[in-house]
């Protein structure tokens, strides 16, 4: 019971701190860039940047939720770039979900939401007199933003499902490049995933 409360405890604690880091990270990336950025084109540019990071790690999660670890040991004892991450990942598959899902999608799907908003006053300040109520501007736009996402994570999910396993081998790949520049190991070791037994 202990050990149970203690896991949890430092489950949550990860939540938090990669939550926090992530958050600011990405929002004070997006401050600097919306100061700096001074047209329009540029500003939506990175809107649809923060919508496509929020759907392409949506789609991370479902594929290792999804995902296969027997494929990858062949090639992970082979040295296969990537397959051993690839394990990894599906071994931490509740982790990699929650952080990708939970901590990545909430904290971009927020910072969308603003970004959406204050785009709204620049798409109105292109108007003469009389402007159009901002409320309907503000409306169509955040309903059009929205959309975009609900569509794309739709879309995602069917893609993390059908190819999951090459997803996570892509993934992998990425994290094996990380880890051999940083020499930091990224994803831990983790337990072997239990399948429940085929009738």
């Amino acid at each position: 019971m202990a050990k149970a409360t203690r896991n949890i405890a430092k489950h949550l604690a990860i939540v938090f701190v990669g939550t926090f880091i992530v958050a600011a990270v990405i929002d004070f990336g997006s401050e600097l860039f919306i100061r700096e950025v001074s047209t329009l084109v540029l500003a939506l540019f990175f809107l649809l940047f923060i919508i496509l990071l929020h759907i392409i790690f949506d789609i991370v999660a479902v594929a290792v939720m999804s995902a296969e670890e027997a494929p990858f040991h062949a090639k992970a004892a082979n040295k296969v770039r990537g397959a051993g991450q690839a394990v990894r990942l599906i071994r931490n598959a509740d982790l990699v979900a929650n952080f990708c899902a939970d901590v990545v999608g909430d904290v971009t799907g927020t910072i969308s939401g603003a970004l959406a908003a204050g785009t709204v006053l620049d798409i109105l300040g292109l108007f003469g007199k009389p402007a159009p109520p901002s409320i309907m501007v503000s409306t169509v736009f955040l309903a059009l933003v929205a959309a975009l996402t609900v569509t794309g994570k739709a879309w995602g999910k069917t893609l993390g499902v059908s190819r999951a396993n090459e997803i996570i081998f892509y993934v992998g790949k990425v994290i094996s490049w990380i880890e051999s520049t940083t020499g930091m190991k990224v994803i831990p070791a983790g337990k072997q995933r239990k399948r429940g037994k085929k009738a």
